[in-house]
């Protein structure tokens, strides 16, 4: 995340009992701490964002609020899962977050 200077890799992998190992190395020691408590997801977790894992409130705690790593874990299990087309993502690149804070609303 470019605000606050820190760098997450996310890795999803396809477990054998049907479940989605997760692996977040980071800079930053709150991103740490949430990679500790969310190892491992279940579809349940990837299809659905209430009552997901990925934002229970209770492992993502020590996370801010606009923190980017929850929404990397989705995208990243999404891609393993087959959700999300790969040549998409080659083409894409990468997702971003663009502030625009001197346009007038009127100009949107």
């Amino acid at each position: 995340m470019k605000t606050c200077h820190k760098t997450n890799k996310v890795t999803v992998w396809m477990k054998d009992d049907g479940n989605l190992g997760v692996k977040i190395v980071s800079d930053c020691p709150h991103v740490r701490d949430y990679a500790a408590k969310l190892t491992e997801i279940s579809m349940d977790d990837v299809v659905s964002f209430a009552g997901s894992k990925v934002v229970d409130p209770d492992i993502r705690a020590t996370l801010s609020v606009p923190c980017l790593t929850p929404i990397a874990v989705f995208e990243a299990a999404w891609l393993e899962l087959g959700m999300l087309s790969k040549n998409l993502v080659k083409g894409i690149g990468e997702n971003s977050v663009s502030f625009h804070p001197d346009i007038d609303l009127e100009e949107l």
